[in-house]
């Protein structure tokens, strides 16, 4: 079984999530609408986290109730922070493994496709990634890897041949295409997912709308609305377009908060294909501050 290109983000499943969210939390009925959605347009891989609320509470629930173990793929999360009390490395595989025997349990599973580091600096310490490899060896996972923020942390991914390893990358953020990243992906076979195409949901909100620390991302969303307007398309279309055709990413994760939202999505990249103005974008934001791409530097912008 084939992994789908497109994966379903489940943060707003399990908590109230993204900028511009104007729905909040959806219901559990709601959730496993969602994700009975997902699975009927040709979603079959589905990525998660012990940090998303209840969302891994609701998938097991779902994937029980629909019977669907054998027909996806779960990709999980480490709690994060989660071993910052042992600094020296004590205890931490049997925390790592402790740690994904809860998400197996919570998510009703016996085996996730993946599981990924959730603290990005974890990838530098030799005993958490030994961890990874042991819950590998014991056949809790099939894939280990990371969930980065930045280029170095990637980059380190990369080079210690993680199999997975999941970047943010969308309209405004190219820094991996200015760095070895794809070339190490490339030689280390490293399955890349790429996150937030909508930069949890900054681009796709009305520029008058956008919070006052951060007016100094304002005039990028007013671009990216004027070129998806000159092109008949919607700044959500133009957004995940982009992200589908452009990325080298083997797999573009992103979220929904409603059905309705999910089939637009999918319809979206149905018949995707190279554009013109998908240049304009490339040379009008080549070069965005970390601090607009960044959400965890968000509440450091200023005027």
């Amino acid at each position: 079984m084939t992994k789908s290109r497109l994966v379903l983000g489940t943060t707003q499943l399990g908590m109230r999530y993204g900028l511009n969210n104007s729905i909040g939390q959806p219901s559990k009925e709601q959730a496993f609408e969602i994700l009975d959605a997902a699975l009927e347009g040709g979603i079959d891989t589905f990525d998660i986290a012990y940090a998303y609320g209840t969302a891994e509470d609701v998938m097991g629930e779902w994937i029980e109730s629909r019977n669907v173990r054998d027909r996806i793929f779960v990709i999980s999360k480490m709690k994060p922070h989660v071993l910052n009390d042992y600094p020296d490395g004590t205890k931490a595989v049997d925390i790592v493994l402790a740690e994904i025997e809860k998400s197996l349990k919570r998510l009703r599973l016996k085996k996730l496709d993946g599981y990924l580091l959730h603290t990005p600096s974890y990838v530098y310490l030799a005993h958490v990634i030994a961890g990874l490899h042991k819950a590998k060896e014991q056949g809790l996972v099939g894939n280990i890897g990371v969930s980065v923020y930045d280029e170095h942390e990637a980059l380190q991914g990369a080079e210690l041949a993680l199999d997975y390893i999941q970047i943010p990358s969308n309209v405004l953020d190219q820094r991996m295409e200015k760095t070895v990243f794809w070339e190490l992906v490339r030689k280390n076979n490293v399955t890349v997912f790429a996150r937030s195409p909508f930069l949890q949901g900054l681009l796709l909100m009305e520029p008058e709308h956008i919070p006052p620390h951060l007016a100094y991302a304002r005039p990028h969303v007013e671009k990216l609305r004027s070129i998806a307007g000159e092109n008949n398309l919607s700044p959500a279309q133009a957004a995940l377009l982009f992200s589908y055709i452009r990325s080298k990413a083997k797999h573009i994760v992103f979220g929904a908060e409603s059905v309705t939202q999910l089939a637009e999505n999918i319809a979206t990249t149905k018949h995707a294909k190279e554009s013109a103005w998908m240049e304009e974008i490339d040379k009008s934001f080549s070069n965005i501050e970390r601090a607009v791409v960044n959400p965890s530097l968000w509440s450091t912008i200023r005027q």
